[in-house]
């Protein structure tokens, strides 16, 4: 993936700092999440999610740090995240009842997901036009383990769960490993995080003509070190970036909205 390399460790940017001469840290956690974070050999961190940060810490006077993570289930990150052991989680969505713990950002970017297979032969898939054809012909489909998976789907989510037909994954490799394997027929994720996993696990995806959804994310930022001031900076940081086109440029680059 094209765009600036992060360094591991520390870096200041900006003119913005505090009071004391130098920013605050804001520590992310980095791991193998194509295209959006991608760890390199030689130490750098590259992907979507990790220039979208770089340019906010930069004009928000923070001080960037990495933080090396290892392949967890997304629910662990939450509790990793609450145990201080970073201040932030991508591509959140706002959950009721979570503002004692956490805050969350302005939108920075946009999240789409969709419906692909990868048999060609399998006849239940002639003619499929959504989710009620799939529980009517009985489909088995993966899926993401999160909520909010677009409108369509959770329409006939409970449904499709009461007639056992949803199987979760955690990581999406898992989830297109799964595919493969052919223990379902569907699998809905993240647009660019299946089709990453997809290349490299060399499964071929056919989409389907429903299922897809695009709807904004947040940063989630935890309350342990941060306070109401670092979201104003940060939401402010974000508005201006939208303003100046540098965070669409970003996007762009990445084939993301």
């Amino acid at each position: 993936m094209g765009g600036l390399a992060l360094a591991w460790g520390t870096a200041s940017w900006g003119s913005a700092a505090w009071a004391g001469g130098r920013p605050r840290v804001l520590r992310a956690l980095v791991e193998s999440w194509p295209p959006y974070l991608e760890p390199g050999a030689d130490g750098s961190v590259r992907g979507l999610d990790a220039e979208l940060l770089q340019a906010i810490c930069k004009q928000a006077g923070y001080e960037l740090r990495w933080i090396r993570g290892t392949p967890q289930w997304r629910k662990r990150r939450y509790r990793e995240l609450l145990n201080d052991q970073f201040d932030v989680i991508f591509s959140a969505t706002p959950v009721p009842g979570r503002d004692a713990a956490v805050m969350y950002s302005r939108t920075y970017r946009n999240e789409a997901f969709m419906v692909a297979a990868t048999d060609p032969r399998d006849p239940r898939l002639v003619g499929l036009q959504g989710f009620d054809q799939v529980l009517q012909r009985r489909i088995p489909l993966l899926h993401v383990d999160a909520l909010g998976l677009g409108g369509d789907f959770e329409a006939w989510r409970e449904r499709l769960a009461d007639a056992g037909l949803l199987l979760p994954y955690q990581t999406t490799r898992q989830g297109v490993d799964m595919l493969r394997l052919g223990r379902a027929a569907l699998i809905l994720g993240d647009d660019l995080d299946v089709h990453a996993q997809a290349r490299v696990s060399g499964v071929r995806l056919l989409r389907q003509p429903f299922g897809h959804s695009v709807q904004p994310v947040c940063l989630m930022l935890s309350r342990r070190r941060l306070d109401e001031r670092d979201l104003a900076r940060i939401d402010q940081a974000i508005q201006v970036l939208e303003q100046r086109g540098t965070l669409a440029a970003i996007r762009r680059r990445h084939g993301s909205t």
